[in-house]
């Protein structure tokens, strides 16, 4: 993954350091290149030789510092002017210069994800990877591998939709009920509707009209829609066209999409549409005995297409406690990964807890990047001049 190249210029060198210290040791050392300068003169001569791979995403500066650079227009490089409160937008977009560091980093990564997804083609058909989630039952913590994982790829640079389809959808407890910016509760509701007045189209539909922006997830989605029975009554055929819509939107690395626990249409979809199958398991007898029956069922209603499932499928188990007492229900499955248990995720009350956890992100970044065949990479730290 290439790293997002950011010039900071800013006057006071204590104002620089504390970011950069913060951006080394935070999650953010892998995807951030941040060049800065307290020198007018040396920023001055550095945006004027500048072309190119080096050539920065975005450009974070005071107004005194962005004045000097004469050709900012022509280069076409998005700009963030720090301010303390007055109005400045003369060249470029107001930042807020102090405010917490990660709303800070995070703002900045926004901005560099806005500018890529708005230089890709509007007909792009490539498509982002499907990654489906499934488990033979409910309560084994699919939703919040899936919110996890989204997290651990928005941070990690990639642009990310996550896409519930569960008749009951969980995420908002881990999102909050609170304002996200983007489209309201309708915009799953309405694409449904566009979908099936518009029929087939050449052209893939943007995205941006109907879903909303969570960075608690660091991923776009939908809000959840009021009327249940709009999922219920969704045919496998609709439900594959949504997700496919979705992915080749031409805005999205990865769709993740929170599959229904219950074998149905919208379980089938996901099984269907899926470039790459994550399947929970818990280690207890009833979880393995489930699983064992959802096998069985599709080896007999689609034989055929059960082993391209199995061959695109990671069985893992979900709260591992360090060893396996049962046994896979199925010769023919490989454990492929294990998501350690959390005690302190029982403290319901302290619901960010669910996305914040250091061992079980560990073990969720080795997964997605498994997934997406990515070699764990450090980038070089941040300089500044």
């Amino acid at each position: 993954m290439v790293p997002v190249k950011v010039v900071l210029a800013v006057e006071g060198r204590d104002y620089i350091e504390p970011l950069l210290n913060y951006v080394h040791g935070s999650e953010y050392a892998r995807r951030l290149r941040i060049t800065a300068f307290s020198q007018p003169e040396a920023f001055h001569q550095y945006m004027m030789e500048t072309s190119g791979m080096k050539r920065p995403d975005v450009v974070v500066g005071e107004a005194a510092f962005l004045n000097l650079w004469t050709d900012r227009e022509a280069a076409d490089i998005p700009c963030l002017v720090l301010h303390e409160g007055e109005q400045v937008s003369e060249y470029g977009q107001p930042l807020l210069k102090y405010q917490p560091l990660s709303e800070l980093v995070g703002f900045i990564l926004e901005t560099a994800r806005q500018r890529s997804n708005g230089r890709k083609s509007v007909n792009s058909r490539e498509g982002g990877m499907i990654i489906g989630m499934v488990a033979a039952s409910g309560g084994l913590g699919k939703t919040t591998a899936a919110l996890n994982m989204s997290k651990q790829l928005g941070n990690e640079g990639y642009s990310v939709f996550y896409l519930n389809l569960e008749t009951v959808d969980s995420s908002s407890l881990f999102t909050g009920s609170g304002s996200a910016s983007g489209a309201e509760g309708e915009g799953l509701s309405r694409l449904l509707y566009d979908l099936k007045a518009e029929g087939s189209e050449d052209t893939p539909l943007s995205m941006a009209s109907y879903c909303i922006r969570r960075p608690e997830i660091q991923a776009d989605t939908f809000q959840p829609v009021y009327n249940r029975k709009e999922l219920t009554d969704m045919t496998c055929d609709e439900a594959k066209e949504l997700i496919r819509t979705v992915a080749e939107s031409g805005q999205y690395d990865v769709v993740i999409v929170d599959g229904d626990s219950e074998k149905g249409d919208r379980a089938q979809a996901v099984l269907e549409a899926s470039h790459k199958l994550i399947w929970l398991l818990a280690d207890d007898l009833m979880s393995m005995h489930k699983c064992g029956l959802w096998l069985d069922v599709l080896e007999t209603t689609q034989p055929e297409g059960l082993e391209d499932m199995i061959c695109k499928t990671s069985f893992v188990v979900n709260r591992y406690m360090g060893t396996m007492i049962n046994s896979l229900p199925r010769d023919f499955m490989e454990l492929n990964g294990a998501l350690p248990y959390i005690p302190s995720w029982k403290q319901m009350q302290h619901h960010e807890l669910l996305l914040s956890s250091p061992i079980y992100q560990r073990e969720i970044r080795h997964l997605c990047h498994e997934l997406l065949n990515v070699d764990s990479v450090t980038h070089p730290p941040a300089v500044w001049s």
